[in-house]
C-alpha cells in the first residue's frame, strides 16, 4: 500500500502534452518526479492490484476511500488527484491503447459542456459510490473499456445520479453479469424505420427518453425500479421478467 499523491498543476501540464504525443520516455515516469507532485489526504492504495473490470476497480476505490468525503473527492481540488490516480493504474487502463486525454485528466468543459464523466477512475468510483451493485450496468468492462452504456448514462447528470434510473437499467439490461443484446442499440427514427422494424426499441437509449417524459407526470428521483418499470411504454415489455 502507498500513500495517495495528486499531480500539480505543471504535472498535469506535463502529462497532458505527453499524451498528445505519447513517444519516449512514459508519463508513468511523473509519479517518480517529487517536482510534480503534491501530498493528498490520509488515504492509501494498492498500485500493483489488477482489476477483472471497472466495477471491481470502482467497489475497491470505494473501500480505500471509505473516510473521505465524496463531494471533496468530486470537486476540482482533486482533480490532480485522480490524474495521479490515472497515471498509477495506467498500464490497465490502456492495455489496448490510449484515449482521448479526458480519459486520464479530468476535463470540466468540452464543446458540449463537461467531460468529466468520461475519466477512467473518477467515474467508477463516482458510480459505485451512488449505485452501489447497479453501477454494473456502465461498469461491467474490463478495465481498458469505457463502453457504450457509460457514454449514454454518465454523460447526462440528471440521469447519472438517478438511483432508479439505475436500478432499472441494471434489472433490464443485465442478466448473469452480461448486457443483454440490443440493450445499447441505437433506435431508427421512424422515417427511416421499415414496416414492423424494431431495432433499437427498449434499448437505454430509449429509456432514458422514458425517463425525460415520466418526469412530467411522476418525481422519478424518488421512484424505485419496481414503480419506474411498471410505468414504463409497452416497448420495454421484452426486457421485464
Amino acid at each position: 500500500m502507498i500513500k495517495t499523491k495528486s499531480l500539480n498543476s505543471a504535472g498535469i501540464a506535463v502529462f497532458e502534452k505527453w499524451l498528445e504525443h505519447p513517444e519516449g520516455e512514459t508519463a508513468s515516469a511523473l509519479l517518480a518526479d517529487n517536482a510534480y507532485l503534491d501530498e493528498f489526504a490520509d488515504l492509501q492504495i494498492d498500485p500493483d492490484l489488477l482489476f477483472a473490470s471497472r466495477l471491481e476497480f470502482g467497489s475497491k476505490l470505494n473501500e480505500w476511500f471509505a473516510s473521505a468525503d465524496f463531494h471533496s473527492l468530486m470537486s476540482s481540488d482533486s482533480d490532480g488527484f485522480w490524474a495521479w490516480l490515472a497515471l498509477v493504474y495506467f498500464n490497465q487502463l490502456t492495455a489496448k491503447g490510449i484515449r482521448r486525454s479526458e480519459h486520464y485528466i479530468v476535463k470540466r468543459k468540452g464543446s458540449t459542456g463537461s467531460l468529466a464523466y468520461r475519466h477512467a477512475v473518477r467515474t467508477p468510483y463516482e458510480l459505485v459510490f451512488i449505485h452501489g451493485e447497479s453501477a454494473e450496468i456502465c461498469l461491467s468492462t474490463p478495465m481498458h473499456t469505457f463502453g457504450d452504456m457509460t457514454e449514454q448514462l454518465a454523460s447526462r447528470q440528471s440521469i447519472a445520479h438517478n438511483k432508479g434510473f439505475f436500478q432499472t437499467a441494471s434489472e433490464l439490461y443485465i442478466k448473469n453479469g452480461v448486457l443483454k443484446r440490443g440493450a445499447s442499440s441505437k433506435p431508427k427514427k421512424p422515417k427511416d424505420r421499415n414496416p414492423g422494424e424494431r431495432t433499437g426499441l427498449g434499448s437505454v437509449r430509449r429509456l432514458a427518453i422514458a425517463l425525460q417524459r415520466l418526469d412530467l407526470t411522476f418525481d422519478t428521483e424518488e421512484m424505485l425500479a419496481s414503480q419506474m418499470k411498471r410505468v414504463l411504454p409497452k416497448e420495454f415489455g421484452k426486457y421485464v421478467e
